[in-house]
């Protein structure tokens, strides 16, 4: 009897660290800090983006904006809707080697060439 309760435990002792140790399908979860896309530094803003893997997202940037909200993953899309944004902005993104790359799919919003996972 003590054997089948002891390899119950290990049984679901070894589900727990393999369920918990499994890669996150969300590339995006992570602070990611960059500049915006521009001709020149001085057209360049230092932005931040924290996404959280609950769908929530903070964003910050050099100029004392802070805002909070919410973003979805749509295949290599990604809708962000801030508190400080009058709608949803949609980029499309990559993520390769701790860098992301968010590019606006609207003329109007800034894109964002290498931000760096901190």
């Amino acid at each position: 009897m003590k054997k089948k309760y002891l390899l119950l435990t290990i049984l679901f002792v070894s589900l727990f660290v393999f369920v918990g140790c499994g890669k996150s399908d969300n590339e995006l979860v992570g602070t990611w800090k960059g500049l915006t896309d521009g001709e020149s530094r001085e057209m360049q803003i230092e932005t931040t983006f924290e996404f959280k893997s609950n769908g929530d997202v903070s964003y910050s940037n050099e100029y004392g904006i802070d805002s909070t909200g919410t973003y979805e993953i749509k295949e290599n899309k990604v809708d962000i809707k801030l508190e400080s944004w009058d709608k949803t902005k949609t980029y499309e993104f990559k993520v390769e080697n701790d860098k992301l790359s968010l590019k606006a799919t609207d003329v109007y919003s800034p894109s964002y060439s290498e931000m760096v996972k901190q």
